[in-house]
């Protein structure tokens, strides 16, 4: 009777010990968006940086704040994004009420098939900095 007591424990404590260590398999991302002269592209504020996985079907996103830089959000806000690599796009603001936004940056950058832009996340903080043209 014990055996089946301590085998029963040990199942609990294996499920519990490999349900507590998955967490949602992502990595922590933050970067930043520069200009070619080094600056940061401060007049992003409010748009976003978009990844799209090439190895699974999950997309991830992240606000860009006043210093051109954001941190990736796939499945709860902040938590990062998977492993692998993804394809990179940048969003900027859109226009509010009668607010009228210019070109920022070139429309090249707004495209995952035109950005040119990719990261591989990998284990551990990933801190990318995504160098962006000004639109001409």
């Amino acid at each position: 009777m014990e055996y089946r007591h301590a085998l029963f424990a040990f199942s609990c404590f294996a499920i519990l010990g490999v349900t507590a260590g998955c967490g949602n398999g992502t990595y922590p991302v933050h970067g930043s968006i520069v200009y070619p002269d080094g600056a940061p592209a401060r007049e992003l504020r409010g748009g976003a940086v978009e990844f799209d996985s090439l190895e699974q079907d999950v997309s991830a996103r992240g606000s860009i704040d006043d210093e051109g830089k954001f941190v990736i959000s796939t499945f709860e806000a902040e938590d990062g994004a998977l492993p692998g690599k993804h394809r990179v796009l940048i969003v900027p603001r859109q226009a509010t009420g009668d607010e009228r936004v210019g070109k920022v940056i070139e429309a090249k950058f707004q495209s995952y098939e035109t950005s040119g832009l990719e990261l591989e996340v990998t284990a551990g903080m990933n801190t990318p900095t995504f160098t962006v043209e000004r639109a001409k």
